[in-house]
């Protein structure tokens, strides 16, 4: 969702909101970083600060306002505040997201600043962007390493669903790039989710299993039988399991 609201001269654009549906959560499965922190970690009033000073155009993301902490929010509130009323020469754009829409209370309230809005599509809906957001993505992550992503690789990216939006392919190329810092991304190299079909986000506990029989059915190839057999479940129960998570594991 875009949202703009003008100040200092009339007709110029000062301040600019951007909601992009990112997933209802904070961080990384493992407590890491989310972009959603890489992004508004050093503080609203802080950046806004720093940007009325400057005396260039300014250009600030901040990213899911609706799961701000109260302390935070209030920050960003007070930011937008002085930076409506700064006499400012050059144009200054912030940019947030929404995790949801509607949103009610200060969240509301804060959004009259920017009277006019654009939906977003989620990520599935144009799923071609992953051809410039991951490497972007990479770069941004491993700033100082060569890392590209191989044409399988990306295939199966293209696949997914991304019920998580940005934020999850973000949290996808983060664990990659752990254990991969230079050369080619294989297919072999994604996390088990990647190689599933899901249109919804998964609980913590359905993560766990769908990742359980990803690892098997790749250390067997492919082979239900012997997945089954190796997780101590019934072919039936596997058959079903890879069915509801669309696992796309073909054997081979």
């Amino acid at each position: 969702m875009a949202r703009r609201c003008n100040a200092g001269r009339e007709g110029t654009p000062m301040l600019t909101v951007v909601a992009d549906g990112c997933p209802d959560h904070d961080g990384g499965k493992d407590g890491s970083p989310s972009l959603i922190d890489e992004i508004v970690r050093e503080g609203a009033r802080r950046m806004l600060a720093e940007a009325l000073q400057a005396e260039v155009d300014a250009y600030i993301a901040a990213h899911a306002a609706d799961r701000l902490s109260p302390v935070r929010l209030q920050a960003l509130w007070i930011a937008l505040e002085q930076a409506l009323a700064a006499d400012r020469r050059q144009v200054l754009w912030v940019a947030v997201t929404l995790s949801q829409s509607p949103v009610s209370g200060d969240v509301a309230g804060l959004l009259k600043f920017f009277p006019g809005a654009v939906e977003l599509p989620p990520l599935r809906h144009h799923i071609e962007d992953l051809h410039e957001l991951v490497p972007f993505f990479l770069a941004r992550l491993n700033p100082h390493g060569s890392l590209a992503c191989s044409p399988e690789a990306m295939q199966l990216l293209l696949r997914s669903n991304w019920p998580g939006n940005i934020e999850q392919l973000w949290q996808v190329l983060r664990r990659v790039v752990q254990h991969r810092r230079s050369g080619t991304i294989h297919p072999g190299d994604l996390p088990p989710e990647c190689w599933s079909v899901s249109r919804r986000l998964l609980s913590p506990l359905e993560s766990m299993e769908r990742d359980a029989i990803v690892a098997s059915l790749l250390d067997h190839k492919g082979n239900k039988a012997k997945a089954a057999q190796s997780l101590g479940m019934s072919r039936a129960t596997i058959y079903r399991k890879v069915h509801e998570y669309g696992i796309v594991i073909s054997a081979s």
